[in-house]
């Protein structure tokens, strides 16, 4: 009887323990003890914040403009506006030419005790020309030179002539530094007031601020400076002021700058990749087991709207079910 009834026993007990086989093998398939992730590369924005300064150029004086520079470049140093001179360039060209006269006349005339300084003064009067500068004035040396040079009104009549040739450089205006032209308000054998708006330009040098949420790391800088080369006029840049979330660079521009070559921000690629991991995986306190050449490494994972996440600088990562 006790024979019979362990027979009749021993298939149910097989078949238990074919099931329960089955069900361990399916639920290490599902959900193995390792799991290797790969990360989503987050992207932010930086924004920017050009600061490029408008400047006017007004005319110096009242007159007709012989040449005002209408190209889009503006040359440090250049001649950029010209006034009709000639009149002014005859006058002072005549008063030069009677002072040379009055320069020699008055020496073929002067005493013989003068004799001495004779050379140096025809010297000097063969230097006044009317397409030159006025010469230095000669140095009086004697008390006798200065009675004729005073006598003669030799001095008086230079230092007129100086004025003059000063006053005429307002004839001339040249830029002071390199920049692009926005706007011309006058032209060639335009006649205009002093004051007169003539050219808007901006500089070629300004500066601009880059902001941001994250903190702008050295490779976020190179990310941020590459942009700059590919999507702006920007010829070149150099930091001026860094702090965590701000840099400000002084830049030169390559072109003249207009709503479309001047982005309000540029889209970057973050140091740090979302990983997103599965509940099984998260043990007590939120925390997650990393698998390294050394062991595993527990670290803390963030929770929100039902899912845990972490960032991290690697593309992939192995995690140990805890």
């Amino acid at each position: 009887m006790k024979f019979c009834q362990f027979i009749v026993f021993l298939p149910i007990l097989l078949n238990l323990s074919a099931c329960s086989t089955e069900d361990e093998n399916g639920s290490n398939e599902k959900t193995p003890n390792r799991l290797t992730l790969s990360g989503n590369q987050q992207r932010d924005t930086v924004f920017l914040d050009f600061d490029i300064p408008e400047r006017i150029i007004l005319a110096q004086r009242t007159g007709k403009l012989e040449r005002l520079l209408e190209n889009p470049e503006l040359k440090k140093n250049s001649l950029i506006v010209q006034f009709d001179d000639y009149d002014a360039f005859v006058e002072i060209s005549g008063e030069k030419e009677t002072l040379k006269d009055e320069i020699t006349n008055a020496f073929n005339n002067a005493p013989k005790s003068l004799q001495a300084i004779e050379k140096k003064w025809r010297d000097f009067a063969n230097k006044l020309s009317p397409d030159k500068l006025m010469p230095n004035f000669p140095k009086i040396e004697y008390k006798e030179e200065a009675e004729f040079i005073e006598k003669t009104q030799i001095q008086e009549i230079y230092q007129t002539i100086i004025k003059k040739e000063l006053s005429i450089k307002n004839y001339f205006q040249v830029s002071k530094e390199d920049g692009f032209i926005t706007k011309v308000y006058a032209h060639t054998d335009d006649n205009v007031k002093k004051n007169t708006p003539l050219i808007s330009y901006h500089p070629k040098k300004a500066t601009v601020t880059t902001k941001a949420s994250f903190i702008l790391t050295k490779s976020i800088q190179q990310k941020i400076e590459t942009n700059f080369a590919v999507r702006t006029p920007v010829l070149g840049e150099h930091i001026l002021k860094k702090e965590d979330h701000q840099i400000t660079y002084a830049i030169t521009l390559r072109e003249k700058v207009t709503p479309k070559n001047l982005p309000k921000y540029f889209i970057i690629n973050l140091d740090e990749n979302l990983f997103t991991v599965p509940k099984e995986f998260v043990g007590a306190n939120n925390t997650v087991l990393f698998v390294s050449d050394k062991g595993t490494i527990k670290r803390k994972v963030k929770y929100k709207n039902g899912t845990y996440f972490f960032s991290e600088s690697k593309n992939t990562i192995t995690l140990q079910r805890p």
